[in-house]
């Protein structure tokens, strides 16, 4: 039987073979699925496709325009030419800021002050332009002010970011009182353009975006199978590949989860749900999903083990999943069901093979649920958890998720004697950008009396969306290289288009979609574009030359030295420290699900759709806290940063995205069935105080202090007769938990900010 089933395909002929050009169509048409599926999972939402486009768009446009704008107004010479590149540039910040929102009166709100805002930074550079003491302090005033309003919401995020940029495109265009007036009617200009262009040709549709951050949730799904592919083909003994795969996986899991959250957040939104759906049915309907392909990674992993045979099919049928042959992926589950079973049956299997098998059935499992799923996307669940007082995980901010200074705003710099030791995030990254801004500026009119703002801007947005000095100090390294290999292309693009408009205006729009699609992905990849474009530019202005490259490079060091410097003496926010701060509201939020567990289980929350619904909604939040975690723990698994021990943070990492899956299956699995109440609501309390032990454990403690709530748990499961012997999923995932809390446990007790304010 064995033998018919390896030769039979859904679908193909009697002899097992078919015409090669149907063959051939079909693996073009699965490759073309798949790069689908990378381009989406890429960019969830395609909202990075549409900033690059909106600015590169938004840029080209409205360079004619204003050349027309001038002639109608009678400018000409170098006044006409600074008004059109000044608003050039209003228009790719304008762009930047609107591109994002979805909500019309929201943008045109926001729009009514960008020339206001560009105007102060023209303003007051022209009017400090008299003395260079007088300019130093102008700069370390709009510095200031650029990130202290912050706090006032996204839309000022924008407002600082354009009087900075006001100030700094006015001294480099050396612009006089006589231009002024050229420059504001510029940005009134491209500010109304792209206002109308990004509510009519760039205004999002939100059912749209909505559907396409699903698709890209099960892109992403995919790419778990893939990854879950690539861990079945290696052998057991290869530790030091599947530990680059496990981590490889890990790191897929966590792009589910972040699109799952992305699309659950654009779901609160008004007028994004199709009919017949609700935010909880999405919430349910993705959790069920995203758990059906974490069963598969967490099978393909314990499969390691398993008959090489059997390991085979296990990768054929998720490798069909990862490429879209589902109908290839549902036949061969039943063949990989069938050969598990027969496999366990030979009496010469050991123990600890016939453990791996079950992870075939595992995979069968998790394979039909996801395809199940994603073959009803656009299908309403039958069971509608309810819609009462829904609230998202987190909320969208600018069409995408909070980066890490939302994450850190909260944790307190180093330094007991520091005054800025609690101020706020902005207030202290203020008054840090104003000093590094200060130094910059020294520094770099020391290197050049010319050019040294670039320095400046290179100090500034060292400090733009980041949180940690550890974030800072990998921004900065990757604008150092991002300019140094954009030296060597510029040099090379400005000698080559040099005489040719078109293709020095096609080579800067292109630059320009280029920086601000990469800019979220890679800050050396969008510093090269930069510096391209600044190659062209100077062509442009007829002062390009290799040595005027050559010195932003050095202005571009300078300013990150002077940015990183402050970072780390003055006022540092440390990376540990925010990483243990995301830990601990991690566990909290961990704690907070298992409490939910036992209450659902014991019946005292009650068991309808309510009670349902607050499992899930528990569920996402503990998701989001994760996705936190991970995020502000990035600096700490590179290379670059000094003292990191990036195998061990790796590790506790990947036992917390184990832990953060394990949670999310009992939680759904308790609401299905709970086979013995008592023993899972024992159990699920013994390790919700195993998940608060950890988040307040003391620093080189020699009892783990989870070891006695992890003891009860024991107790609570191995005691209960009933418990002990019911072949129950519930109580499989709470052993299976209590595993991971026991590692996590006995990996090297950190200090947490809690307890060193409860011991200080």
């Amino acid at each position: 039987m064995t033998t018919v089933a390896a030769r039979e395909e859904p679908g193909g002929h009697a002899s097992g073979r078919e015409p090669w050009g149907r063959r051939l169509g079909e693996r073009v048409g699965r490759g073309l699925a798949e790069l689908g599926d990378r381009v989406r999972a890429s960019d969830p939402g395609l909202g990075r496709l549409r900033q690059g486009l909106a600015a590169a768009v938004s840029v080209g446009t409205a360079l004619p325009l204003q050349t027309v704008a001038g002639q109608l107004a009678g400018f000409t010479g170098r006044a006409a030419f600074t008004a059109t590149l000044f608003g050039a540039v209003v228009a790719m910040l304008a762009a930047n800021a609107l591109v994002g929102s979805n909500d019309r009166a929201d943008k045109v709100r926001s729009a009514v002050f960008f020339p206001v805002a560009v105007g102060l930074g023209l303003i007051g550079a022209v009017l400090t332009d008299t003395e260079r003491w007088l300019q130093t302090l102008g700069f370390g005033v709009v510095l200031f002010a650029a990130v202290y309003v912050r706090r006032f919401g996204p839309h000022f995020f924008f407002y600082g970011f354009m009087v900075f940029m006001g100030f700094f495109f006015a001294t480099f265009l050396q612009a006089s009182w006589g231009v002024v007036p050229e420059l504001l009617l510029a940005a009134v200009i491209s500010t109304v353009w792209v206002l109308l262009l990004s509510v009519t040709v760039f205004q999002s549709k939100p059912q749209a975006m909505f559907e396409s951050v699903r698709r890209a949730f099960y892109a992403r799904a995919r790419s778990v199978a893939r990854a879950s592919a690539e861990l079945l083909e290696l052998p057991a003994e290869s530790e030091r590949h599947r530990a680059r795969a496990l981590r490889a996986l890990s790191a897929r899991q966590g792009g589910m989860a972040e699109a799952a959250l992305l699309a659950e957040a654009w779901s609160a939104e008004r007028g994004t749900l199709p009919e017949g759906w609700s935010a909880s049915a999405v919430r349910r309907r993705l959790i069920e999903a995203q758990q059906a392909m974490e069963r598969v990674a967490a099978a393909s992993h314990r499969m390691r083990y398993a008959d090489p045979a059997l390991r085979r099919q296990a990768h054929r049928v998720v490798e069909a999943v990862s490429a879209h042959h589902d109908a290839a992926a549902l036949h061969g589950c039943e063949r990989l069901e069938a050969d598990a079973d027969a496999f366990r049956d030979r009496a010469e299997v050991d123990e600890r093979e016939a453990y791996a098998s079950w992870g075939a059935h595992h995979i069968a499992f998790g394979v039909r649920e996801f395809l199940r799923f994603d073959a009803a996307v656009a299908t309403p669940p039958e069971l509608d958890p309810g819609e009462e007082e829904f609230e998202a995980a987190t909320d969208l901010v600018n069409g995408s998720l909070p980066g890490s200074p939302a994450i850190a705003r909260d944790v307190e710099a180093r330094g007991h004697r520091n005054p800025l030791r609690r101020a706020t995030l902005s207030t202290r990254q203020a008054v840090q950008v104003m000093l590094a801004g200060v130094i910059a500026l020294g520094l770099g009119t020391a290197l050049s009396p010319v050019r040294y703002y670039w320095a400046i801007l290179a100090a500034f947005v060292m400090f733009t969306g980041t949180g940690t000095r550890s974030e800072t100090f990998l921004k900065g390294v990757g604008r150092i290289v991002g300019t140094l290999v954009g030296l060597v292309a510029s040099i090379w693009l400005a000698h080559l288009t040099a005489g040719h408009d078109a293709v020095v205006i096609a080579v800067i729009l292109a630059s320009v979609f280029a920086m601000f699609y990469l800019a979220k992905v890679s800050q050396a990849a969008m510093t090269f574009f930069i510096t391209v474009l600044l190659g062209q530019l100077y062509t442009v202005l007829g002062t390009f030359s290799d040595g005027v490259l050559v010195l932003r490079l050095g202005e571009t060091v300078v300013g990150a030295l002077a940015g990183f410097g402050v970072a780390m003496l003055f006022a540092p926010l440390s990376t540990r420290d925010t990483v243990r701060s995301a830990r601990d509201e991690m566990l909290d939020s961990m704690q907070e699900l298992l409490e939910g567990v036992a209450a659902y289980a014991e019946g005292s929350a009650g068991r309808g759709a309510g009670a349902g619904a607050r499992l899930d909604a528990l569920t996402r939040a503990l998701d989001d806290r994760a996705r936190r975690l991970a995020l502000v723990a990035r600096p700490l698994v590179r290379p670059l940063v000094v003292g990191n021990s990036s195998p061990r943070t790796r590790r506790r990492l990947t036992l917390y995205v184990t832990a953060v899956s394990q949670c999310r299956a009992l939680a759904l699995a308790v609401q299905r069935d709970v086979a013995a109440p008592g023993a899972t609501a024992a159990a699920a309390r013994a390790l919700s105080r195993a998940a608060h032990a950890l988040s307040e454990q003391e620093p080189g403690a020699k009892v783990p202090a989870a070891e006695e709530p992890l003891r009860d748990g024991d107790l609570a499961l191995f005691g209960d007769r009933a418990a002990a012997s019911a072949d129950d999923p519930v109580i499989r995932h709470l052993h299976h938990l209590a595993a991971t809390l026991t590692q996590v446990s006995q990996t090297t007790p950190v200090s947490s900010p809690r307890t060193a304010r409860h011991r200080a």
